[in-house]
This record gives structure tokens, C-alpha cells and sequence, in this order.
């Protein structure tokens, strides 16, 4: 009997610490809406902005701190914050600000909440940003240039990208191999989104690498993330013309 109380014993404590982590950080990745909300009704709230000094400056969340997650001074400028008070960390697309609350998290930061899919999503919800330019559109590409586009006698496959996204550096060779196998027959173009911030804004553009496949003007496939070589081939196969 005994031994059976004790084995009860533990599994409660068990349950009550897998139960605390889920309601630490099953919810620490927040939509746009949902961490705009939830920095207002923080007490304390420290907003932290891990992009470069120069994105920064472009635009940020009202009250936010610019620490630079690829600076050198980093790690030390993270290590000088009070641990107990409560962090909402952001940047593009979210894929420095994960790297940054993950690290904040392994030293002691017990209250960490990330931005899902950083700017990107916070831009399309048209959110407010301090600072941003209200000049007008210098983006290389206008949506007019966008819709011609796609309007290309071949299949157009578009890559939205950016040149420090690791998953889209890792994409760039398997989409320099598709336009020289289906040469003629696809054109594959690759949209830097910082050089067109407000084309990706106005496409509702939340994460990258982001892939969309046309025909004729119309979307015929599109996927989020980083995807397999295999599932890509297969893809561009199936929307090819017969």
C-alpha cells in the first residue's frame, strides 16, 4: 500500500510540472493581434527587437528595444536584463526572434513571448509601427510589375526570400536546378521582400520562404516553409502543361 501511494505521489508531481511547462511555453509563440494585446495589458512590459540597428530604424513597436541578435554584444547585452520581468521578443519573420527567446529561455528567463512570423504578420494586420517612413513606395517591384509577372506565357514559380533566411539559402540551388531541367517551360523568379517591403505588406505576406506556383495569372500551388527537394520536383511536374 505504501509503495502504491508513493508511486501516486510521484505521478501527481509529474503531471503538475509537464502541466506547468505546457502553460509556459504552449503559448509563448503569439499572432500579431494576440501579442499586441498582450503587451498593453502587461505590467512592465520590455518589447525587444533583435533586427539590425538599420530595420530598426525603418520602423519599430512602440517602446521597443533594438538589440541586435546577430550583433556581436548580444549575449551581453541579453545577460544585463532582469530575468523576472516579462519579454516580448520580435523581429522580420520570426526566425531571429526564436533563436533569441530560446536563448533567453535556456539563461533563466522564465516569461518570453515571441511574435509568429515577426513584422511580416504584424505589418499585415496593419498594426502601428514607431518611426516608419511615410514616404513614397521605393520598392523595386510594383504590383503592376508584379501582375505582369505572372501573366508569362511559361508556368511562373515565385520565391519569396530574404538574403538572411537560412531555409531560403538552402532553397536557391533546388530552384537553380527546376529552371535549367523545365528551361522553356517555367520561369522561376526569386522576390527579395526587403527590397519590397510594401509589395509583401500588400500581398499579406507573413513568413518565408514562402512559394507560389502560376498559370496564366492564376495561382495553381503555394506552400510555407522549407520543403523537400523530391516534393518540389513533384509539384513543378504536376502544374507543368501537358
Amino acid at each position: 500500500m505504501k509503495h502504491i501511494k508513493l508511486l501516486s505521489l510521484w505521478s501527481f508531481i509529474f503531471l503538475f510540472l509537464n502541466s506547468s511547462c505546457q502553460q509556459l511555453g504552449g503559448n509563448s509563440t503569439l499572432d500579431a493581434v494576440t501579442f499586441s494585446q498582450k503587451i498593453l495589458s502587461t505590467d512592465s512590459a520590455v518589447v525587444l527587437d533583435v533586427r539590425s540597428p538599420g530595420e530598426f530604424s525603418q520602423g519599430y513597436i512602440n517602446h521597443a528595444i533594438n538589440i541586435n541578435y546577430n550583433g556581436a554584444d548580444f549575449s551581453a547585452s541579453i545577460d544585463k536584463l532582469d530575468k523576472n520581468k516579462t519579454y516580448f521578443v520580435y523581429c522580420y519573420s520570426g526566425g531571429r526572434s526564436s533563436k533569441a527567446a530560446s536563448y533567453m529561455r535556456n539563461e533563466g528567463f522564465t516569461k518570453v513571448y515571441e511574435l509568429m512570423n515577426g513584422i511580416l504578420a504584424w505589418n499585415s494586420k496593419n498594426l502601428p509601427l514607431v518611426g516608419s517612413s511615410n514616404t513614397t513606395n521605393t520598392d523595386k517591384i510594383t504590383m503592376a510589375d508584379y501582375k505582369k509577372m505572372l501573366l508569362s506565357d511559361t508556368v511562373v514559380l515565385i520565391d519569396y526570400y530574404a538574403p538572411w533566411c537560412e531555409p531560403c539559402k538552402k532553397l536557391q540551388p533546388m530552384l537553380e536546378a527546376i529552371q535549367q531541367q523545365y528551361k522553356g517551360k517555367i520561369t522561376v523568379i526569386r522576390l527579395n521582400i526587403d527590397e519590397n517591403k510594401q509589395l509583401a505588406t500588400d500581398l499579406s505576406i507573413e513568413a518565408i520562404p514562402l512559394l507560389k506556383m502560376y498559370r496564366k495569372g492564376a495561382e495553381v500551388w503555394s506552400f510555407k516553409g522549407m520543403i523537400g527537394e523530391a516534393a518540389l520536383k513533384k509539384a513543378v511536374a504536376a502544374n507543368l502543361p501537358k
